[in-house]
């Protein structure tokens, strides 16, 4: 199947190739290299029924002339450079006034540094960030580094001191690499139980919030969590958490906030609070894969349905096609930039 002249990921075409090209859909957009994410969507092993959903590329599809009609999810926006992200943002506007559902407009989705310090001056969060090359002198500490663009990785240890956040940039600068892109965030977590810390996953599709999931860890990092460290407290207040879908209220207004309306918050309760610590926007959804203790089989399975319902809401029912209008900014400046010619993938 082609996507206005863009080749769709292979595999979709191979499990969609009993259906036609005017299907209804799901274009999920993405940077490069980046849509592997949602592959469990794609791909048909999200374990539910969901909408067909394809993913492309910002690299492909800012320049086209026609498009499917769609529902258009404008994802991973946060590793878009500043004249994508005004490309984007045109894209968004041109789809929309052509009456296409689209979510998460550039012009207002909120990347990690806009959102943290917007929540903080709003009273939601109780800890801040700055960036690297601001000659930081955080409030509170500790502190720990990291990338603004980057999901995955932290760049330290937690700092106490401004005199250890000092000496931390310097190493960074005599080994030769740049402080642009890195954050200094105030540490905000407390253990969850005995030797844990903890992380909750909510998603937000369309008008949907919907609490997710839990992630349990010794390190007070939480990144993917460590099955074995479940305990049967952490899965009965997962499931309760889910069922009841307990976090939807105080993260519905951050979700607006941020200008967000597809993505996954990932959160904490600190202090009898919500912590809100980032919003991401190409969110990783794995395959369904039934967990082996019943009780948490029966949370996945109530998630899944759910969010699986969610995607069906916005999904768009419409067949064919449609011209994209000719702006300035989507066709005018092709060819002084290049469409087309894909340089090295974003980390």
């Amino acid at each position: 199947m082609l996507v206005s002249g863009s080749v769709v990921d292979h595999s979709q075409r191979k499990n969609d190739r009993h259906s036609n090209r005017d299907s209804p859909m799901i274009v999920y957009i993405t940077t490069r290299g980046h849509g592997r994410t949602l592959r469990s969507l794609s791909r048909r092993t999200f374990g539910f029924p969901t909408p067909r959903l394809v993913v492309d590329c910002y690299e492909r599809l800012l320049g086209c002339r026609r498009v499917p009609q769609a529902t258009y999810i404008f994802a991973d926006i946060e590793r878009l450079a500043p004249w994508e992200l005004t490309l984007a943002a045109e894209f968004f506007r041109v789809l929309s006034e052509a009456g296409l559902r689209c979510l998460n407009n550039p012009a207002r989705a909120m990347s990690r540094v806009e959102l943290l310090r917007t929540l903080k001056g709003a009273g939601f969060n109780p800890f801040d960030v700055t960036r690297a090359d601001e000659q930081p002198r955080p409030a509170r500490f500790p502190v720990f580094l990291r990338f603004e663009m980057d999901h995955n990785h932290i760049l330290s240890d937690l700092l106490y001191s401004q005199e250890e956040l000092d000496h931390k940039l310097t190493d960074f600068r005599n080994a030769g690499l740049s402080l642009r892109g890195v954050l200094v965030i105030e540490h905000w977590a407390e253990p969850y139980s005995d030797g844990l810390w903890h992380k909750w996953g909510t998603y937000r599709v369309g008008s949907a919030v919907l609490v997710d999931h839990i992630a349990v860890d010794t390190n007070w990092c939480v990144k993917y969590g460590v099955w074995d460290k479940l305990t049967d407290a952490a899965i009965l207040d997962e499931h309760d958490a889910v069922k009841s879908n307990r976090y939807a209220a105080a993260l519905t207004p951050i979700f607006d906030i941020a200008g967000i309306n597809f993505g996954r918050a990932d959160h904490a309760t600190v202090s009898g609070e919500t912590a809100v610590y980032e919003i991401n926007t190409n969110p990783y959804i794995g395959p369904f894969v039934p967990d082996p203790k019943p009780l948490r089989r029966q949370t996945q399975m109530l998630a899944r349905q759910r969010f699986a319902a969610a995607l069906d809401a916005i999904d768009t029912s419409t067949p064919g096609f449609i011209d994209v209008p000719s702006t300035e900014l989507l066709h005018g400046r092709r060819q002084r930039w290049w469409f087309g010619w894909l340089g090295p993938r974003r980390p």
